[in-house]
């Protein structure tokens, strides 16, 4: 006797999320980060894109925060030479018709962090939020954190070796003595 099982419709789906999963992490890695998913599947946390650049004499960081309230869930602070830029991200999508009631949700924390250079002020720091994207300015911040460029000593005490191809033995870079 043949037992009938129930056909969902979202296994269909929910085995090439894994599939495209194992391909996307076959091919970059897995970062580690975990959050719910279909079916309670684990997939990636959402980590805000952060720019980090000097304007005039000022440095600017931008984080991309759509969807996040800044007024309840972004802090910022500057403490120990870092400006941490902290917030907590929730979504709700619900769908409702005749014959039934979806809802999904997800929520999670991020941080992230900038290192400051020596002799900022920290109550100069301004923030502005302003179409998704938050913009803090730390003034005079690029004055400060000029770049100091460090040579590059070359050690040519230790005689160099190239591997041949396989099966061949090393031998000695051309000058040396064999």
């Amino acid at each position: 006797m043949a037992l009938l099982s129930r056909l969902s419709p979202w296994s269909a789906l929910s085995d090439l999320e894994r599939q495209m999963d194992q391909l996307v992490n076959g091919v970059f890695g897995d970062t580690g980060f975990d959050t719910p998913g279909i079916a309670g599947r684990p997939t990636k946390a959402w980590i805000p894109a952060v720019d980090v650049f000097s304007r005039d004499s000022d440095l600017v960081i931008r984080a991309d925060l759509a969807g996040v309230d800044p007024e309840k869930d972004v802090e910022i602070t500057a403490e120990d030479g870092v400006l941490r830029i902290r917030g907590q991200r929730r979504y709700e999508n619900r769908d409702e018709g005749a014959n039934y009631f979806r809802m999904e949700t997800s929520y999670g924390s991020f941080e992230r962090s900038v290192p400051l250079p020596e002799g900022v002020n920290a109550d100069d720091i301004k923030a502005v939020h302003r179409n998704g994207v938050l913009e803090v300015v730390v003034p005079q911040a690029a004055q400060i954190a000029t770049a100091k460029k460090i040579p590059v000593h070359i050690d040519e005490a230790q005689p160099q070796k190239t591997i041949e191809a396989a099966g061949e033995q090393p031998r000695a870079a051309e000058g040396d003595a064999a």
